[in-house]
Order: C-alpha cells, then sequence, then structure tokens
C-alpha cells in the first residue's frame, strides 16, 4: 500500500484533476474524497477529457461505485477490478470509510502468484508496497536537480505536497532557461538529496517526456 494516495477532494474543479494527471507520469486517475478524507469514488482522465470542464466540479463526472480495499482482504482478484473499471489504483480505506492508501495496479500483480493471500493489517499492505512509498526528503526551492547520468536537468520551482497528510508528493522543476518549461515529478522518482542537489532515478530524456506544466490546453 502506498501510504500516500494520489486524492483530490470532490468539489475542486476538473480543470485542476486534469492538471495534476497530465503533470504525474504514468497516472491516470484520482481518488475523490470529501472534506474529511471519506471515499467518494474515483475520477478518470478518459472521462475528464470527454467533459466540458469549465465550471464543472471533480464530482460531476467521477464514478461512485469503484470498490475499495479493506484490511483482510484477499487481493488476488483486484487487478480484474481495475481492468473492468479502467483505474490504475484501488483506494485503502478504515472502517469508517476514511482513505488511509491506495493499491496500484503494479502492487497487484506483484502478488498475483501468491493465490488465496490475503492482506491481514496496514503493515502488511505495506509491505506489498515495499520501495514504492514516496520517500522522506528534504527537498527545498532552487535546489539543482539531476538526471541518474549526473546530468543537469534544471532546478526546483515548487514543492508539492499532499493535502491530508503533508507528505511531498511532487516536485516542480523548470527546465532550460529563457524559454523553459515546468515538469512535475513525482517523489518516487527521487533517488536522494545530497546537499543543494536533487538526484532522479531517471534521466533527462524521461523528463523531457512529460508534459509542460505551462503549455495552453
Amino acid at each position: 500500500m502506498e501510504l500516500t494516495p494520489q486524492v483530490i477532494q470532490g468539489s475542486q474543479a476538473l480543470l485542476t484533476a486534469r492538471q495534476r494527471m497530465q503533470g504525474m507520469m504514468g497516472v491516470k486517475s484520482l481518488i475523490v474524497v470529501d472534506e474529511a478524507g471519506q471515499l467518494l469514488g474515483m475520477v478518470r482522465y478518459i472521462d475528464i477529457d470527454r467533459a466540458a470542464t469549465a465550471g464543472a466540479t471533480v464530482r460531476d463526472v467521477m464514478l461512485s461505485d469503484i470498490p475499495a480495499v479493506h484490511t483482510g482482504q484477499a487481493v488476488q482478484d483486484l487487478a480484474g477490478v481495475m481492468s473492468e473499471h479502467d483505474i490504475d489504483r484501488l483506494p485503502v480505506v478504515d472502517e469508517s470509510n476514511t482513505v488511509i492508501g491506495e493499491l496500484p495496479r503494479s502492487a497487484v500483480t506483484m502478488t498475483e502468484s501468491r493465490t488465496g493471500e490475503a492482506v491481514t493489517g496496514r503493515e502488511r499492505l505495506s509491505d506489498a508496497m515495499a520501495g514504492r512509498v514516496s520517500p522522506a526528503l528534504d527537498v527545498k526551492e532552487d535546489m539543482v536537480v539531476v538526471g541518474n547520468s549526473g546530468h543537469k536537468i534544471g532546478k526546483v520551482k515548487e514543492v508539492l505536497a499532499d493535502n491530508l497528510s503533508g507528505t511531498l508528493t511532487h516536485v516542480v522543476v523548470h527546465t532550460g532557461l529563457i524559454f523553459g518549461k515546468d515538469k512535475s515529478i513525482p517523489a518516487d522518482l527521487i533517488d536522494h538529496v545530497e546537499g543543494d542537489q536533487v538526484s532522479l532515478k531517471v534521466d533527462k530524456s524521461d523528463v523531457d517526456m512529460l508534459p509542460d506544466l505551462n503549455a495552453a490546453e
């Protein structure tokens, strides 16, 4: 289980959800919660792309019949659920329906071979997601960002944190000079931070494939 789920409040503008998913590598759905962090549903990029975003909120297009994952539940059949609803993550909730994490499709794939395995507690879910939890890193604005080859990519322009937990989720990196671009990089792509330098697990060519946050819609 990832302890920092990709969540968005149902009252937020649909355009906000679209921009978030455009700026995140490999994310095509977000978990929708209310102001108290309780599960409302899921919003998919494909639905946002089809909808008229002007004045619309996330709640207007979200799917409300998405099943949640509970502790003690077997996980071997959940990949089929994700395929059925065309989503790439499932919300993990506690007894009060409050979102406490998420189970990405990749985590289900990792456990499919263990037929009948059950999730017996939050710790076990965390074990299933070992290595995917966003690292606790002291990233600050204006730090230099380099790729895994050591070549400079840009500088940190903004540090983004989860609204519920305060955990680092993304860093916005400004690349180039005068006509540079802003790229939103997920925290789990950060390898380490040393001094005033942020080192990524990917290289500049991978970052270049991310959309420019300042590009016109």
